[in-house]
C-alpha cells in the first residue's frame, strides 16, 4: 500500500536534496488536507444526524472507519486518526468496525492513477473492511468516500473539477480484476451524491463524496409494464433534481425514502423508536397512505421466532385445507379451473387465482392460542386495558390510553416486543393516526379553548368526556395473504370506504399492518434469485415473489377521484395522462423477514405478481404476509367469509 501512497517520496538512502525537499512539501500538503477533509466529514455528519433523528443525541451516533495494520505514516491512517479525533470531540462513538456492529455513518478510502485521462483501478488490502463498513451501515446512514486520484503525468486541472459524484463512485469496483459496480443504484442514493470537498493540483486530486444508503429499495422485479422512460410532471417534483423532470424510478426512489422511517444505530441497539421516528411514521401515513418501517420486528431472535412459527401454521393450514377441499368438493386451488370453482370459506377467502386469504384453521388457532397469554403480558406491561376480549377470528377493543411514566424492568421490555399485535410502537402510531388534534399556533398563542373540549357527547360514548384523551381501537387477529407461484399482479383496489366525502382526507378510521413472514418452502429474502444481493451482502430488493404495490397519496378522495374518473372515449390523450400518474404514483416496497408497513386501507393498492416457478403441484417459493387490522372500537369490519362453510369440518363430517 505505502508504494502506491508515493507522496512521501524515495525511501532510497541516494535521494537528493530536491526529492527531499519535494517529499516534504507533499507531506505538508497531505496533512493539510486531512485536517480539511476531517472537519468537512464531521460538520456534515452532525448536521445530518440532527436532521435525521433530533430525538437521538449525537453521542448515541456511531461512526465507522476502517483498521489498518500498515506504517502510521501511511495517508489513510493520518486521516482516519484525524477523523476519530474530530468526531469524538463532537461527542460521537467511532468505531473500528466488525461483522456485529452497526453504525450511522462511516467512511472509506481509495486511491486510483489518471493515465491520459483514464482513472485506472489500484489494488487495495482493506477490501473486506470496506464491504463490512458498507453492510452494517444502517438503512438512511451516510457513506463518506475519500478517493485520491494520481496523475501519470500533467493532470488537466479543469477537466478533473467536472467530475461528479456519481462518476467518481462508478469507478470504484468489487476488485481490481472484477467488474462489478461497488455501489448498486438500488442501495445507494447516486443520483442526489455529492462531492462535499476537493483539493486539485497538478499531480494530485483528493475528492470526498457523501453519499446515502436507501432506506428502502423498489422492487423493480415486479410491474414490468412500469417503464423508466417516462418522466414526472415538473409539478409532482416540487422543484426536485434542480427543476429537472425526474425519471419514474427517481420519483418513487424519492417518495419512498419520504414514507420510509429507517431506525438509527442507536434504536435498534436499544429496541425502540424514539418520539420523532414515531411522529413522523403518522407523518409519512398522513401525507402518503403509508409506512415502512424497516426491521421492526427484527429486535429480539424471539421475535424472528414468532413469525416463522406464524408463517409455517399459515401454510400448514393452507396445504391442509387445499388437500381437504380437492378431496370434498374437487376444488383444486392449485389448479385454477382444473375442477369446480373455489368458493369463500369461514376459514379462507377467495382472492384471486393463486392468491388466498387465510385467517384461521387447526395450526393458526395452535399457536394464537399458545400467544394468548404472551398478548395479555405484553398488554399488561403497556398499561393497556382489554375492554373486549376477542376470540378465535374475532378483534379485541382495548383502551388506547397507557402510562409507560414508570421505569419497566428489563424483562418487561422484552416482553412487551414478543407479541406481534401489541407491538408498543405500532400502537403509538395508530393512536395518534386515529386520534390528531387540530394543531392551531395562533390558537395557543391566543390562549383559546382546545376543539377536543366541545366533544362533549363523549361522555355517553366513551365516559372520558370531552378531554382529548384518544379513543379505544379495535385490534384484529392475525391472518395472512398468501402469494403462490403463478400469482398475477391483483386487481387495483382498496379495502375500505371513506366514511364521508365531503372532505378530501378525515382522520384514518381503519389502518391495516403488514409484516413479512418467512417462507417455508426456501429463503424468503433469495427467491431463487442470486442477483438480489450486492456485493457486500445488502438486499437490493429484487425479488420474484413480489409483495404489495400502493398508490401513494390515493387515501385522498381527490387523489383517487382523478385517477380514476371517466374522461370519456374522445379524451384519449387525457385518459393516457391519467393511466401515466396511476403508474407513475405505484410504490413498490421490497420487504425482508420482519420488516413493516402500515397503511391506510382507504387507498388504492394491490398484491404483487409471485413469479417464482412452480417445479411440482404446490411446490414453489410461496409469501405469507401477515397482518393485523386496526379499527376505531366503532367500526366494525366483519369480512364477507367469516360466517360461510367451514373447510376443516368438513373433514370431519366425512370422516
Amino acid at each position: 500500500m505505502a508504494d502506491e501512497w508515493d507522496v512521501f517520496g524515495s525511501d532510497d538512502d541516494d535521494s537528493t536534496n530536491e526529492e527531499d525537499q519535494a517529499s516534504t512539501s507533499a507531506i505538508s500538503n497531505i496533512k493539510t488536507i486531512v485536517e480539511k477533509v476531517s472537519d468537512v466529514i464531521a460538520t456534515i455528519s452532525t448536521q445530518k444526524f440532527i436532521k435525521q433523528n433530533r430525538s437521538v443525541p449525537i453521542n448515541q451516533r456511531y461512526f465507522g472507519v476502517p483498521g489498518f495494520e500498515v506504517d502510521g505514516q501511511d495517508e489513510m491512517q493520518s486521516l482516519t486518526n484525524t477523523l476519530k479525533r474530530k468526531m469524538q470531540q463532537r461527542g460521537m462513538k467511532v468505531l473500528i468496525v466488525e461483522d456485529s456492529e452497526i453504525i450511522d455513518g462511516a467512511i472509506i478510502y481509495r486511491s486510483f492513477r489518471l493515465n491520459h485521462g483514464e482513472i485506472l483501478n489500484c489494488e487495495s488490502t482493506l477490501f473486506s473492511q470496506e464491504q463490512c463498513l458498507r453492510r452494517n451501515l444502517v438503512h438512511g446512514g451516510i457513506l463518506f468516500v475519500t478517493t485520491t486520484i494520481y496523475s501519470e503525468g500533467e493532470m488537466d486541472c479543469g477537466s478533473t473539477r467536472e467530475w461528479k459524484a456519481e462518476v467518481l463512485l462508478k469507478h470504484w469496483k468489487v476488485d481490481a480484476n472484477d467488474g462489478s459496480d461497488t455501489f448498486s443504484e438500488a442501495i445507494w442514493d447516486l443520483e442526489n451524491a455529492e462531492i462535499v470537498h476537493s483539493d486539485i493540483s497538478s499531480d494530485l486530486s483528493v475528492y470526498t463524496v457523501c453519499v446515502t444508503k436507501r432506506s428502502c429499495t423498489v422492487n423493480t422485479q415486479s410491474c414490468l409494464w412500469k417503464t423508466n422512460k417516462k418522466r414526472v410532471p415538473k409539478h409532482f417534483s416540487n422543484g426536485v433534481d434542480g427543476g429537472r423532470e425526474e425519471t419514474w424510478l427517481n420519483y418513487e426512489h424519492r417518495i419512498l425514502e419520504s414514507a420510509t422511517i429507517a431506525q438509527s444505530a442507536f434504536e435498534q441497539n436499544e429496541k425502540f423508536l424514539t418520539p420523532e421516528s414515531i411522529d413522523n411514521s403518522v407523518k409519512a401515513l398522513q401525507t402518503h397512505g403509508f409506512v415502512v418501517l424497516p426491521g421492526l420486528f427484527r429486535h429480539s431472535t424471539e421475535q424472528i421466532n414468532t413469525i416463522e412459527q406464524w408463517s409455517k401454521a399459515v401454510l400448514d393450514d393452507f396445504d391442509t385445507a387445499t388437500e381437504i377441499l380437492k378431496d370434498e368438493q374437487n376444488v383444486d386451488v392449485l389448479n385454477p379451473g382444473s375442477g369446480s370453482d373455489p368458493l369463500s370459506y369461514r376459514e379462507m377467502a377467495m382472492r384471486e387465482d393463486f392468491r388466498v386469504d387465510l385467517r384461521d384453521g387447526p395450526s393458526m388457532k395452535l399457536i394464537r392460542s399458545e400467544m394468548e397469554e404472551k398478548d395479555k403480558a405484553a398488554l399488561q406491561i403497556l398499561g393497556f386495558e382489554e375492554m373486549d376480549g376477542g376470540e378465535g377470528t374475532m378483534p379485541t377493543i382495548i383502551d388506547a390510553l397507557n402510562d409507560e411514566s414508570d421505569k419497566k424492568t428489563e424483562n418487561d421490555c422484552h416482553n412487551r416486543l414478543s407479541s406481534l399485535r401489541y407491538n408498543p410502537f405500532v400502537l403509538e402510531i395508530i393512536r395518534k393516526l386515529q386520534n390528531p388534534h387540530a394543531v392551531d399556533s395562533e390558537r395557543e398563542r391566543l390562549d383559546k379553548q382546545p376543539l377536543y373540549k366541545g366533544n362533549f357527547g363523549r361522555w355517553n360514548f366513551s365516559g372520558s368526556g370531552p378531554n382529548g384523551s384518544p379513543q379505544p381501537v379495535r385490534v384484529g387477529q392475525i391472518g395472512s395473504v398468501i402469494s403462490l407461484p403463478g400469482a398475477a399482479d391483483q386487481c387495483v383496489h382498496a379495502d375500505t370506504p371513506h366514511i364521508f366525502e365531503l372532505e378530501d382526507c378525515l382522520p384514518c378510521h381503519y389502518a391495516n399492518l403488514f409484516i413479512f413472514g418467512e417462507d417455508q418452502n426456501g429463503d424468503s429474502n433469495t427467491s431463487n434469485n442470486t442477483s438480489n444481493l450486492d456485493c457486500d451482502g445488502n438486499f437490493t430488493g429484487e425479488n420474484l415473489i413480489g409483495g404489495t404495490a400502493f398508490v401513494a397519496g390515493s387515501h385522498r378522495l381527490s387523489v383517487t377521484a382523478g385517477l380514476t374518473a371517466d374522461k370519456g372515449i374522445s379524451a384519449a390523450g387525457a385518459v393516457e395522462n391519467t393511466q401515466n400518474e396511476m403508474h407513475m404514483r405505484i410504490m413498490r416496497p421490497s420487504l425482508q423477514l420482519g420488516d413493516a408497513i402500515i397503511f391506510d386501507t382507504r387507498m388504492l393498492h394491490f398484491g404483487l405478481a409471485n413469479r417464482n416457478r412452480m417445479e411440482n403441484r404446490g411446490v414453489g417459493l410461496r409469501r405469507p404476509m401477515l397482518y393485523v387490522n386496526m379499527t376505531h372500537a366503532w367500526f366494525f369490519d366483519p369480512k364477507n367469509w367469516d360466517n360461510r362453510q367451514s373447510i376443516f369440518e368438513m373433514k370431519a363430517k366425512s370422516g
